[in-house]
């Protein structure tokens, strides 16, 4: 059954409207009609079966009629904590991080990227993109994506937090393997990993990651871009840590 995203909808809602751009699809691309089956999900959590009963010019009317109880949430919470990027790889990365069950993801800044100003129309694309990634993957969770500020800012926040904190650093050959921090970090309150810039963290800010908590670790003998060194790093958490496997 095909999904949609009602924000609105909770454990009372008996009846929701489907409008704007999830209308469209479902009209126009999908081709629904009065009588067809649908999943609802509000994002937090609740997903529920539903049968639309009504086709308007510009909305669809769906009688919910029970709960969805499959959960694909990720049994363990991952938090990507990821210095802004340039052009369209915030995108890449949300997405990517959401199907892979990521709880958050935190955009930062450093040393090498450009300064990351509040920007409400780039955020409502964010979270789009999080919303198809969600429907594609059939998650009933959407990530919390937020605008974490300086990275210094970020390592004061996570300093007294007990979730194994990785940093990934590419920088210094005695670097402990992610495989290793994870298998032995079992148990402990989430995850959360640190992945710098196009242009790599700086000597003083691995510094400052280590001195935050943060176990310094490498993705093996290759340098890989940011966003792919972000996907590489979550889909190891989960299989190592949660369900990918």
């Amino acid at each position: 059954m095909r999904r949609f995203f009602i924000e609105e909808m909770t454990e009372t809602t008996g009846t929701a409207r489907i409008t704007g751009a999830e209308f469209t699809h479902l009209k126009k691309v999908l081709r629904l009609s009065v009588g067809a089956d649908v999943v609802l999900f509000n994002g937090r959590g609740l997903v529920t079966q539903a049968v639309i009963v009504e086709m308007g010019d510009n909305f669809a009317e769906v009688r919910i009629t029970g709960p969805c109880p499959q959960t694909r949430e990720s049994p363990v919470e991952i938090t990507l904590l990821q210095a802004f990027v340039k052009g369209d790889k915030p995108e890449f990365i949300i997405q990517k991080a959401t199907e892979l069950g990521a709880s958050a993801i935190s955009f930062y800044t450093t040393e090498r990227t450009v300064p990351l100003a509040p920007n409400p129309k780039r955020e409502a694309r964010w979270r789009k993109i999080s919303i198809g990634a969600a429907k594609q993957c059939r998650r009933g969770v959407l990530p919390r994506i937020s605008v974490a500020g300086s990275l210094a800012k970020v390592l004061a926040e996570w300093e007294s937090r007990g979730a194994l904190k990785l940093a990934l650093w590419e920088g210094v050959s005695e670097a402990g393997t992610i495989k290793e921090a994870l298998r032995s970090g079992s148990g402990a309150e989430g995850v959360v990993v640190l992945v710098g810039p196009e242009g790599g963290f700086s000597k003083d800010e691995v510094d400052a990651a280590a001195r935050a908590g943060f176990r310094i670790v490498g993705l093996g003998p290759r340098i890989l871009r940011a966003e792919t060194a972000a996907v590489a790093a979550l889909a190891l958490m989960q299989y190592e840590l949660g369900d990918l496997n």
